[in-house]
């Protein structure tokens, strides 16, 4: 399940660009480390280091570490943060926050379809070519996302600057190996982009290891994330990047748990001491993300907000949670990816117990054998 080896889009004779037919209710989307640390970094760029102090708060095995902007900049206008987990060490760079914050609605959904185009390109082979990804710009209306090309047009162009400004460098750590993400220093991750006949292209950088990057992983993406709100979106994304980590919860019951202090940092909600309608400006928009989302997805996704009615927005928020139920195709999916790790989890544990009894047997046989000489 963790595969995907499918080959470029398809064109015509004329070089137009295959209309990419998929009936399916959701996208094949990379789910890795260091992929997901840049969409964390990128859509929290408006305040990282609130974001940075809910993260350490929320996650012990997960930090953000801010680098001095380099000289003749302010802080407000570069940010450098390094972003470390168990398996990644990744550095973002983002060169104008401004550029960033003012763009950051199209962007992220925008950033986000980016990589599912990705995961469906051979990013791996041809590396002497300039190697890009290319969609229908039409693509955004079919999906909900805008409602016309024009209004998709101007969403594209809006974001494509930020798009094009962000920089990475960092390593993954693949069991005892260090793979780096790029050949050389901090790099661009997507060196141009414009739209050219409907068609979208998007230039992808040669020096960075796509593989070790974005396509480790994969999770899956409901389509209906590109036609949802903002804070519904951000939600639905997060589900999908946080149900791999929750596998085992998911092969045992069938759902997992998302608490409501991690859906405060994952909307950028103000602080509950701060604010003075807590229920307008922090309860009312996680509940509202969350009937949204199961409502649009019917059935598939059931998301259960689970909190105290009359408890105040402390108790809400340290101990309320969202029980989030996967069924049909959803379930079938995450199942067979918890089916996959238990067994390799088996499998590593069984060779541990046979090196560990063949460690036995021998230490037995020496022992005999040492008495056996003393005894002479």
């Amino acid at each position: 399940m963790d595969e995907n080896k499918s080959n470029l889009p398809a064109t015509t004779k004329k070089g137009n660009l295959k209309r990419y037919e998929d009936d399916s209710k959701y996208f094949s989307f990379p789910n890795s480390p260091a992929s997901n640390t840049m969409i964390n970094v990128v859509s929290h760029a408006g305040d990282l280091e609130t974001f940075a102090n809910r993260l350490e708060h929320n996650s012990h095995s997960t930090q953000l570490e801010f680098f001095t902007p380099p000289e003749g900049t302010t802080k407000d206008l570069s940010q450098r943060v390094k972003y470390s987990t168990d398996n990644t060490e990744t550095t973002i760079h983002l060169d104008n926050i401004d550029l960033f914050t003012k763009a950051n609605k199209p962007l992220k959904k925008i950033l986000t379809y980016t990589l599912v185009k990705l995961s469906k390109e051979n990013v791996t082979e041809n590396l002497d070519r300039d190697i890009s990804i290319k969609f229908p710009l039409e693509d955004f209306v079919d999906l909900g996302c805008y409602k016309t090309l024009r209004t998709a047009r101007q969403a594209f162009n809006q974001a494509k600057n930020p798009l094009t400004s962000i920089k990475i460098e960092g390593v993954v750590r693949d069991k005892k190996d260090m793979k780096q993400i790029t050949d050389s220093g901090i790099e661009v991750l997507f060196t141009g982009a414009h739209i050219k006949n409907g068609i979208v292209e998007i230039y992808l950088n040669k020096r960075i290891n796509w593989e070790v990057f974005a396509l480790q992983y994969f999770s899956i993406l409901p389509k209906t994330y590109f036609s949802l709100s903002d804070n519904a979106a951000d939600t639905l994304l997060n589900i999908v990047m946080l149900a791999r980590k929750r596998l085992n919860d998911i092969g045992k019951n069938g759902y997992f748990n998302m608490s409501f202090k991690t859906l405060q940092q994952i909307l950028d909600l103000p602080d509950e001491n701060v604010t003075k309608n807590p229920g307008r400006d922090i309860k009312e928009p996680i509940l509202n993300a969350i009937a949204e989302i199961s409502e649009m997805e019917n059935g598939d996704i059931v998301i259960e907000p689970m909190y105290n009615t009359n408890g105040n927005i402390i108790e809400f928020l340290e101990e309320g949670y969202a029980r989030i139920s996967l069924h049909n195709e959803y379930l079938e999916y995450f199942g067979d990816l918890a089916k996959t790790k238990k067994a390799k989890i088996e499998n590593t544990m069984k060779k541990r117990e046979e090196i560990a009894e063949k460690a036995k047997i021998k230490a037995l046989a020496n022992k005999i054998e040492k008495d056996e000489k003393s005894k002479k």
